[in-house]
């Protein structure tokens, strides 16, 4: 199949203790040290590859063959983004990002990435499943979302919220990268994407009210 396994990492011997769950896939590590975004990360990372459909994992991910199996067979199917822990193990393919765009790099240090790209699949109508169900280590994260409030900043800036009514304020910036033209996917309705409940932040519990809607 047409893919590859992005493992995005600044700390070695974390990133090669994901890539031996991997073992005999095909993946790779990307470099993420001193990066200024999670998104600027992603959308590196996709540029970067020949593949149409990518799965990216954070180094703390330890995800199975299983898993991997699962997210090509969902994506083969129509989802648009197929996520087993989160934005730390997801698979998407490039035709998802010709339709929406790339992921937005105003979320300078991280954080609130995720839940704007989960308003922009909502507002072009293409489902996703999202899920905790594969092992994950929990460590501090690298990113400085939690000392500083860029990024809660800048998606307001983006979106206003009134109770389960969003309304988006800024447009996508366009970053002029070329991936090449639409495939022609057709994906699986929003209304069909599967949020499955764990403890998270307000914003994740406002996702799941939108779906329920």
């Amino acid at each position: 199949m047409n893919y590859e396994i992005v493992i995005i990492s600044n700390r070695p011997h974390l990133s090669k203790e994901a890539e031996l769950c991997l073992e005999g896939l095909n993946s790779r590590i990307f470099d993420g040290t001193n990066y200024p975004s999670f998104s600027k990360l992603v959308n590196d990372s996709i540029t970067s590859s020949n593949f149409e459909t990518i799965i990216i994992c954070n180094d703390k991910a330890r995800p199975t063959l299983k898993a991997v199996e699962k997210i090509l067979t969902m994506l083969e199917d129509g989802w648009g983004i197929v996520a087993l822990y989160r934005f730390g193990f997801f698979g998407f393919k490039k035709d998802l990002i010709r339709k929406i765009g790339f992921f937005d790099e105003r979320f300078i240090g991280g954080g609130y990435e995720d839940v704007d790209f989960a308003r922009r699949l909502k507002e072009a109508d293409i489902g996703y499943y999202e899920s905790e169900e594969i092992n994950y280590i929990y460590l501090p994260t690298s990113w400085n979302y939690e000392k500083s409030g860029f990024a809660r900043e800048q998606y307001f800036k983006k979106w206003k919220e009134e109770g389960n009514v969003i309304t988006r304020k800024l447009a996508e910036q366009n970053y002029g990268y070329d991936i090449g033209p639409y495939q022609g996917i057709k994906f699986i309705e929003f209304k069909k994407s599967i949020l499955m409940p764990y403890h998270g932040n307000i914003k994740e519990i406002m996702m799941q009210i939108d779906l329920e809607e």
